[in-house]
């Protein structure tokens, strides 16, 4: 899961570089009447920004979403549970070199009671009398290798075979009985004539016998569609019927009681001896247990076919790296990463599409753009004192999709839980366990895989959004702060007084906290459904995972099934019910009254950062950049406004309305009024030449790189504040009517004396 975050984590960086866009594609945009985002991953930006990069963060989203759905199941661990074990019950001189004589005092052979269950595998009789038969040979190996066997404690030794939960660490199994002297048969045992002629022949009448009981045993899951059982066909020889008894003390007839048993010739007559046992002859008390151990190998499987869509996925994600990095250093158009970084741009070349609106914010771009006949016209407006709290600077329609998305996923989440509890009551382990519920659907070892983690892509999504909407309102609180103090500029490459203290937007007490916060969902997310693979025979192919093909590259026998946790879902749904009520509550923080709300809006945040050229930040401020540079209302204008200075109309928080533009944006025959008004200005000659619609955006760029020629650069490596500033003269005898003076909100450093703006007054 680390490594998948890792690659992930550095995809997403370079994602949002890509999605970063240069002054020259924000100037484009501008130019066509848009905006883009700033600081935030934006599908708005991906299809606005250059074509290479386009394409680019495209190649790295698609080649994402194969290591969401198979990284976790590339490499997995693999569940051993043995099935096949042998039993026996014995003395202790039975491991010493006692006597012994099969079928064992019990005369009984294996499997005796095939119907009833719980005696192990059959075994025919005449085998005991074969020392090359399988039975003797199991029965001689464990009388002279037993003694070496690991010594188990009753309660640890009917943990491991009663439970029965598969041998995990523990195959064949001794049970010593305290029995000195072992079994004489005729003193067990009252036979008739035929019988003694019988049993004559494998076990003496009157020899100590030292062996009880020996049988070939399995264990084996049986699943239904939300339980898995355990079928041991040894449990009688365990005497399950008093294993809770401490000690361990049974009879072994207890569980088939008193000629209980029907079929072959062989059961009969068993039956038949029962009737001469004698009472009390078989109750035996097991002392400890001696188990053969497991050799310590560690399973890990491996899938060839989804390692090696991973790797190419990854070689593919680490060659886009390479090239982006690559052709991004060539180019000369940086791109803007950080609000500071956009801010510096914005303030060493101020933009001419966004002259003399210093109070527009994001909400009244989004509303122009949404009407058809709106129109943004540059100009003095009223300062009205803003009551506005942090959700004000996320679009409703992000809230809407992020919440919805939200939705979507805890409502699946709740579904499932609701049907969980519906029928099997929270029964399992939290952890992948073969205690938990399984899907009973056939389907393939890829099918399981892209079930089993296609919840993690949607989670991924969520992620994103989530980290989106902090990732806006951090924005947020770093904007207003240069409305309450003077700050140095957070950028990428910080020069001067500005900074650089953590990657991209978030600092590190919110990144952190958010990629543990993916990190541990995510892995919750691994417990509640899951591909479940166990090797061993314990979950048999056949009865447990019916119609599901395993991979090639697993062991044959190897058992797949598709198990969820309850437990697990049930913390997953509460701690994202939690999570997604923290921006809510964050976004309840109160906005400075003195400060313009950008949000992310490239054109917003253009339109806040004209500086002055008085501020004592400026070099040569004797030269004023508007000395030369009509204001808006000697511009030819729309036919409403009146060009007089005098009578220049300040615009009111209502958008001006133009009944002959149809359009959703701001169209550029709707941005004349913006342009012209820097395009008289001599370093704009060569681009007034030009008609208005056959400018292009280079033309303004170029003329923009002439225009400020680093004028402003030591105010934006300066600690800045926003609010008013002084302006020149001229600036005031163009923008000033006979009822009120005008002024201008921008950055300016200490000496500056930034105020805040007054509330009723003219600001442009």
């Amino acid at each position: 899961m680390s490594y998948q975050h890792l690659w992930l984590a550095s995809s997403n960086f370079f994602m949002q570089v890509l999605n970063s866009p240069s002054r020259e594609e924000i100037n484009a945009a501008h130019f066509q009447g848009s905006w883009l985002g700033i600081g935030i991953p934006s599908v708005r930006n991906a299809f606005r920004v250059s074509k290479f990069k386009t394409a680019c963060w495209i190649c790295l989203f698609i080649s994402s979403i194969p290591i969401h759905l198979l990284f976790n199941s590339t490499i997995f661990e693999t569940d051993y549970r043995g099935s096949d074990f042998h039993l026996t019950i014995a003395t202790e001189e039975f491991l010493n070199g006692g006597s012994f004589y099969p079928p064992g005092g019990s005369l009984v052979q294996a499997g005796f009671d095939l119907y009833a269950g719980g005696y192990g595998l059959p075994v025919n009789l005449t085998e005991y009398a074969s020392k090359d038969s399988d039975a003797m040979k199991n029965i001689s190996t464990t009388a002279t290798s037993a003694g070496q066997w690991k010594r188990l404690e009753i309660s640890e030794c009917k943990q491991e075979y009663i439970k029965c939960n598969g041998l995990k660490r523990h195959r064949n199994v001794v049970l010593i009985t305290d029995k000195p002297g072992g079994w004489i048969r005729d003193e067990i045992w009252h036979l008739m004539d035929n019988q003694t002629e019988l049993w004559d022949r494998y076990v003496p009448a009157d020899q100590p016998n030292h062996l009880f009981y020996d049988a070939q045993c399995f264990m084996l899951a049986l699943r239904s569609s939300k339980t898995t059982e355990c079928m041991n066909n040894c449990i009688g020889a365990f005497g399950i019927t008093h294993a809770s008894i401490p000690d361990w003390k049974y009879s072994f007839f207890d569980v088939i009681g008193n000629g209980m048993v029907n079929g072959t010739t062989i059961y009969k007559q068993t039956s038949i001896l029962t009737s001469g046992l004698q009472p009390g002859a078989t109750n035996l008390s097991v002392q400890y247990c001696l188990a053969d151990d497991l050799d310590g190998v560690c399973h890990i499987g491996l899938s060839s076919t989804l390692l090696l869509t991973v790797t190419l996925c990854v070689i593919f994600k680490t060659f886009t790296a390479i090239v982006v990095t690559i052709v991004l250093s060539r180019q000369n158009q940086a791109p803007l990463v950080t609000l500071g970084d956009v801010m510096e741009s914005f303030i060493e070349k101020p933009d001419p599409v966004t002259a003399g609106m210093c109070t527009i914010g994001q909400t009244e771009i989004r509303r122009s753009m949404r009407s058809y006949r709106s129109l943004l016209l540059p100009g003095p407006r009223q300062w009205k004192t803003l009551q506005k709290r942090r959700w004000a600077v996320v679009p409703p329609l992000v809230w809407i999709s992020s919440y919805l998305l939200f939705g979507i996923g805890i409502t699946i989440c709740a579904y499932f839980f609701a049907d969980i509890k519906r029928h099997s009551n929270l029964i399992g382990s939290f952890y992948e366990s073969e205690m938990n519920s399984f899907i009973d659907s056939p389907f393939t070892f890829t099918q399981g895989v892209l079930i089993a983690n296609s919840p993690q892509l949607l989670l991924s999504f969520c992620y994103l959004a989530y980290n989106n909407l902090f990732t806006r309102l951090q924005m947020a609180r770093e904007w207003s702060l240069f409305s309450e103090c003077y700050q140095p500029l957070r950028v990428t490459d910080p020069k001067g007084g500005q900074y650089s203290t953590y990657r991209l937007q978030l600092p590190y007490k919110y990144s952190i906290p958010l990629i543990a916060t993916s990190i541990f969902l995510h892995w919750l997310l691994s417990n509640t459904i899951y591909l479940f693979i166990s090797i061993g025979g314990y979950f048999s192919t056949d009865m447990f995972l019916s119609g599901i093909e395993a991979d090639p590259s697993l062991p044959p026998n190897t058992a797949i099934a598709l198990g969820y946790s309850g437990y697990s879902l049930l913390v997953m749904l509460v701690v994202s019910c939690f999570l997604i009520l923290l921006p809510a509550i964050l976004s309840i923080k109160k906005l400075p009254s003195n400060m313009v709300i950008i949000g992310s809006n490239s054109l917003a945040l253009s339109a806040a950062c004209h500086v002055s050229s008085l501020s004592h930040a400026v070099s040569s401020r004797a030269t004023s950049s508007f000395a030369d540079c009509p204001a808006p209302s000697q511009v030819d204008a729309p036919p409403t406004l009146k060009s007089s200075r005098r009578s220049y109309a300040p615009l009111t928080d209502e958008i001006y309305t133009d009944e002959g533009n149809r359009s959703d944006s701001i169209e550029m025959q709707n941005l004349t009024p913006m342009l012209t008004t820097t395009s008289r200005h001599p370093l704009w000659k060569s681009v007034s030449k030009k008609p208005l619609l056959e400018r292009t955006e280079e033309d303004f760029s170029d003329a923009g790189d002439k225009q400020q020629n680093g004028q402003f650069t030591k105010l934006a490596r300066s600690k800045i504040r926003w609010g008013v500033v002084e302006m020149p003269p001229e600036w005031h005898a163009e923008y000033d009517n006979a009822d009120a003076t005008v002024g201008h909100l921008s950055f300016g450093v200490e000496e500056d004396d930034v105020t805040p703006p007054e509330p009723g007054r003219l600001y442009a």
